[in-house]
């Protein structure tokens, strides 16, 4: 074919290019949909950091009560206003005396 032909050819060929308002639609969808994962990413590094640090400043030990500390807990305090380790130590006094007579 010579140059001629194929230039005849190409003018006889309908242009199919998009307007340019579906260009611009296609632009601002693109950068919509990038604006939304930006800031889902935000938004997720955000969460990370914040729950990353509340985890942090937790303490890292367990703090467990004592045995003595759970009885003395679960003793009401007399009026006297005597503290509850010395009431469960003479309940458990007074408990022992009771099995030592049975």
């Amino acid at each position: 074919m010579e140059y001629n032909e194929l230039i005849t050819k190409a003018r006889q060929v309908p242009v199919d290019a998009p307007d340019a308002d579906a260009i611009l639609d296609g632009m601002h969808r693109t950068l919509r949909h990038r604006r939304l994962q930006r800031q889902a990413l935000l938004s997720l590094a955000l969460v990370l950091v914040v729950a990353t640090s509340a985890y942090m400043l937790q303490p890292q030990y367990e703090t467990r009560l004592t045995l003595a500390e759970r009885v003395s807990r679960r003793i009401d305090t007399p009026p006297t206003n005597t503290p509850a380790p010395l009431v469960g130590y003479r309940h458990s006094i007074s408990n022992r005396n009771i099995y030592t007579l049975l």
